[in-house]
């Protein structure tokens, strides 16, 4: 049961109500289903369930990594519970055998319910990512377009992603549920590290680094 079913009643009249367990947003047109929509199918294919929240916050990564598509690139992901946005990323940026690392220090989790073509970019993304504690673009690829992708349910995974961040020459940092009242938001140790995302209405933080501004 979500909130729009179980506040109906108490609702104004309106023409259009989009919502989940967290929030309820009235009177806004069907292009919010139109921006997930690209999502979708991999969502299905991976069998995964997830928030509207979530599937917005893949749709931000699908508009910027996009652009990425026939050059190399690096993905950090600061937490398992953030593969699948790491692999969707990856995937929308055109990640093969010879483009996309991606570094996960605690490491991404398995997979389930791919069909065989997504199974095999599945087991290309497995064979681009470095698990170990310490992984970090080499400094070989530190001029690479770097996606940083982070969760705000502890305070060390907030950090971690800030952190690497600051590391980068040029990319995007998304941080998802950064807006929550009860997320980790280390904000004074991200304004300390000059980073000062935009947020979007879900509660995400988004900031984009480009070459040669520090």
């Amino acid at each position: 049961m979500n909130l729009p079913n179980l506040l109906r009643n108490h609702l104004p009249e309106s023409k259009s109500i989009i919502g989940d367990d967290e929030f309820i947003l009235l009177n806004r047109k069907e292009y919010h289903v139109t921006q997930i929509s690209p999502v979708n199918a991999v969502l299905h294919n991976l069998g995964f369930r997830v928030s509207y929240s979530y599937r917005t916050l893949l749709a931000i990564c699908d508009q910027l990594s996009t652009g990425l598509v026939g050059g190399d690139f690096n993905i950090i992901i600061s937490d398992p519970s953030m593969a699948v946005a790491g692999f969707y990323c990856w995937l929308k940026a055109g990640g093969s055998k010879n483009f996309g690392r991606i570094y996960a220090p605690k490491g991404v989790g398995r997979f389930r319910g791919a069909d065989s073509i997504l199974g095999e970019l599945l087991s290309e993304f497995s064979g681009n990512t470095l698990s170990k504690s310490d992984s970090k673009p080499e400094e070989q690829r530190k001029a690479l377009f770097t996606i940083v992708i982070g969760n705000t349910k502890q305070s060390n995974q907030t950090i971690f992603a800030i952190d690497r961040y600051t590391e980068i020459e040029s990319g995007f940092l998304v941080l998802k549920d950064y807006a929550r009242v009860d997320a980790f938001d280390e904000r004074d140790y991200h304004e300390q590290k000059g980073v000062f995302p935009a947020i979007t209405f879900e509660g995400h933080a988004l900031a984009v680094k480009t070459a040669g501004v520090k």
